[in-house]
This record gives C-alpha cells, sequence and structure tokens, in this order.
C-alpha cells in the first residue's frame, strides 16, 4: 500500500492487461491511487485503460513522466555545442543549478496542463498526455514548414524563446554564440518547439487542436507577436496613475488571456 507508486526502472511492459489485478487489493481498490511511470513503457497501453476503467487510478504516463529526461539531454547537446570543456567545468555547479530549476518549472507546467485537462474533459490521464505531445507535434511541424518562409531578420523575433528555454547561466555565458557553433536547423527546430510547447501550455490542447492545418502557424506566429504587445501593455499600465486595485485587475486578465484573445481582432 502507497500514496504513489512510480516505478523506475524494470522491464518494459511488467504490469499489463493479464496481471494488472494484481495491483488491486481484495476488494478492488488499488493498492496505489496514483502511479508515475519514471520508467518507460512499464504498463501496456490496455493495463493503463484497465486499472483506471475498474479501479479509477491515476497514471502519469511514462511521456510526460520523462519529459525532463530528454529536456535535459538537449541541454547537454546544447552546452557541448556552445561551451569548451573548460568552460563548462568552470561554471559546472551553476549550470547543473540551473538546470534543476528550469527542469522543475518545466515539470510543473506539464502536470498543471495534464490535470486542468483530465478535469475539464473526458479522458483517462494517460489520453490526456498523448494529446499534449499530439498537440505540440502538430504545432511544431507546422511551424518548421512556416520559419523556411521568413527572412533571417524574422526568425531573429524568435531568438528569445530559446534563451528563455536554455538554463539561465548556460544562456548568459554562450548565447551569442548561437549562431556560430549551434547548426541553423537545429536553430529553426528549437525555435518551433519552444513556440509550439509555449502555445499548448499556455493554452492547452483544444484550442491547438481546433485550428485548421492551414491555419496553425500563422496563429503561432500572430500569438507570439500578442505576446510582444501585451508585455508592453503590461508595462505601460505599471508606468500609470490607475489605482494599484485596479491595476492588478488589469494585469490578470492581460497575462490570462490577452495574447489569445487578440488573436480575435
Amino acid at each position: 500500500q502507497s500514496d504513489a507508486f512510480v516505478p523506475a526502472g524494470g522491464r518494459p511492459n511488467t504490469i499489463d492487461i493479464h496481471n494488472y489485478k494484481q495491483f488491486l487489493n481484495d476488494d478492488g481498490s488499488p493498492s496505489s491511487p496514483l502511479i508515475v511511470e519514471g520508467a518507460n513503457l512499464f504498463i501496456t497501453p490496455e493495463a493503463r485503460q484497465a486499472l483506471y476503467d475498474s479501479a479509477g487510478v491515476m497514471i502519469v504516463k511514462d511521456s510526460s513522466a520523462n519529459k525532463c529526461g530528454v529536456i535535459c539531454s538537449s541541454y547537454e547537446i546544447a552546452a557541448a555545442m556552445l561551451l569548451s570543456e573548460d568552460e563548462f567545468f568552470e561554471h559546472k555547479d551553476e549550470i547543473v543549478n540551473d538546470v534543476l530549476v528550469k527542469l522543475r518549472q518545466l515539470a510543473l507546467m506539464e502536470a498543471e496542463l495534464l490535470f486542468r485537462e483530465f478535469e475539464n474533459y473526458k479522458g483517462s490521464l494517460p489520453s490526456m498526455s498523448e494529446n499534449v505531445s499530439k498537440s505540440i507535434n502538430k504545432a511544431k511541424d507546422s511551424l518548421i514548414v512556416a520559419l523556411d518562409s521568413l527572412s533571417d531578420e524574422e526568425k531573429e523575433d524568435f531568438m528569445p524563446l530559446i534563451r528563455a528555454h536554455l538554463p539561465r547561466s548556460l544562456a548568459d555565458l554562450s548565447f551569442e554564440r548561437m549562431h556560430d557553433r549551434v547548426p541553423e536547423q537545429y536553430i529553426k527546430n528549437a525555435m518551433a518547439s519552444a513556440l509550439a510547447s509555449k502555445l499548448v501550455y499556455n493554452e492547452g490542447t483544444k484550442f491547438v487542436d481546433s485550428q485548421p492545418n492551414e491555419r496553425l502557424a500563422q496563429v503561432s506566429l500572430q500569438y507570439l507577436r500578442n505576446e510582444k504587445e501585451v508585455a508592453r501593455l503590461l508595462k505601460a499600465l505599471d508606468d500609470s496613475d490607475i489605482l494599484d486595485s485596479e491595476k492588478r485587475r488589469i494585469r490578470k486578465l492581460l497575462e490570462t488571456g490577452g495574447a489569445r484573445t487578440a488573436l480575435m481582432f
């Protein structure tokens, strides 16, 4: 019995449709109400659904539970391209600490979106996790194509997205070297991935999925422009003489839905 079961190793398909009932107590209640799949493919898709249908087990699927592992690998690749070996070891402790800060932030974003969508829409947590991945990939694929039509000057507007995604110390040390040391295709993919992720985590999978494929890239690009306009308005708000109580209300409205609402104008 436990509050949460976190398998972080083991063979793939350890829990399957034939043995999933062994995870349940004699009365049919789960031995743990929450499973976080730290190990890839630990539970088969059929067993995930059966555990949810028969006992209401909440399962955070491997693709969500392990997403920070993939992101950490991308930081390793970025550091290898942007820093010399001596630079890395000189700043290693700071970089590692900043990586952990960034991973916690990204894990929280994943969890908040996952459980928000679970509360708002029908389906199991694993299906929500799959929807998140599909929506990000859908937006990313559209953006990669769209970025090819932009000038180099226009693409520079996306570089702050990459900087914001990097751990702070790594960005401070090496961001100015990005174009000299990183292949342009890698940069383009990073731009598309960063903007696609921003759109999905801010607005949810249903918003992205509701966009026609031929308009998704255009909507994503306009969303980024709207965010910059919202930032400008927030600065003007801070400099205004409006009562603080009203400022807080206006700020909340702008930050919550400003970029999305502006897409309708």
